[in-house]
């Protein structure tokens, strides 16, 4: 039996481009799941401890459809980790929200295929779990009040479609996703954000634009996104820092009780 120290938040982060400006790294840990085994960074901030996720690997050579996203919420969740903070880097359909925007997600469109989307069923049980509103509204809010005093244009509000990637989507595609009145195309953010409600955890993500999506600019390239990713990392972290120092330990959200009325 593993013995942990009870981590109550989690980071996941796409790209590697951040970190909190004062956490401590203390160890990397392997946590032991029913789907593989999870490298985790344990840090410390303000003697909170802290898990800290690539989600694409520590060298960023997993793509988008390799990523084995039940093991990485279920490695957190066996840690105690009770509310996930993400990054998800987005092409944007909105015209206003040029690269190097910040958008707090809170709808998704799924297109992606054959990934394994959810736990259930679970320890002899099935459960149909709620996902109208897929996001925390309580990470929601202490994010956006966050960006408030720290002064960041933080937009709120937006739909976001995930496919299969790695390529990226063609004209048709984004086409099909306007009108659908979608906002953000990405690859990563599902299911992540449905398995963490099926183990009723608090989930947000921070979409960073990086890129206007195909067809509404240039042809994209991988240069040009991660150079309009560069100087954002020091912004996000500075935010993400301010969120998990002012929220409570703990608390009682909505999202804790995802499966009150869900098992079967």
């Amino acid at each position: 039996m593993e013995a942990f120290v009870t981590i109550r938040t989690g980071l996941i982060t796409g790209t590697g481009f951040y970190t909190l400006p004062d956490m401590r790294t203390r160890k990397s840990k392997k946590v032991s799941t029913p789907f593989g085994k999870v490298d985790i960074q344990i840090a410390s901030l303000e003697g909170r401890e802290i898990a800290f996720l690539p989600r694409h690997g520590r060298k960023h050579n997993l793509a988008p459809d390799e990523i084995n996203y039940r093991a990485n919420i279920f490695a957190l969740h066996k840690l105690g980790v009770e509310r996930i903070l993400a990054t998800s880097v987005c092409g944007s359909l909105v015209q206003d929200w040029s690269p190097g925007t910040l958008v707090l997600i809170d709808q998704f469109l799924n297109f992606t295929n054959g990934r394994p989307d959810s736990f259930f069923p679970m320890y002899g049980r099935l459960a149909h779990v709620d996902v109208t509103d897929p996001y925390c509204p309580t990470l929601h809010d202490a994010t956006a009040q966050a960006a408030s005093e720290l002064g960041v244009d933080l937009q709120r509000g937006a739909t976001y479609a995930c496919f299969s990637g790695p390529r990226f989507e063609t004209r048709a595609e984004i086409e099909m996703i306007r009108r659908l009145d979608g906002h953000l195309v990405g690859q990563t953010n599902y299911p992540e954000c449905v398995l963490a409600r099926e183990l009723a955890m608090c989930y947000a993500t921070l979409g960073v634009v990086s890129n206007q999506a195909a067809g509404m600019g240039s042809n994209l390239s991988v240069n040009e996104v991660m150079q309009n990713l560069e100087g954002l990392g020091d912004i996000i972290g500075q935010l993400f820092e301010r969120v998990v120092c002012a929220l409570p330990e703990s608390y009682n959200c909505a999202c804790r009780h995802a499966l009150d009325e869900a098992l079967l």
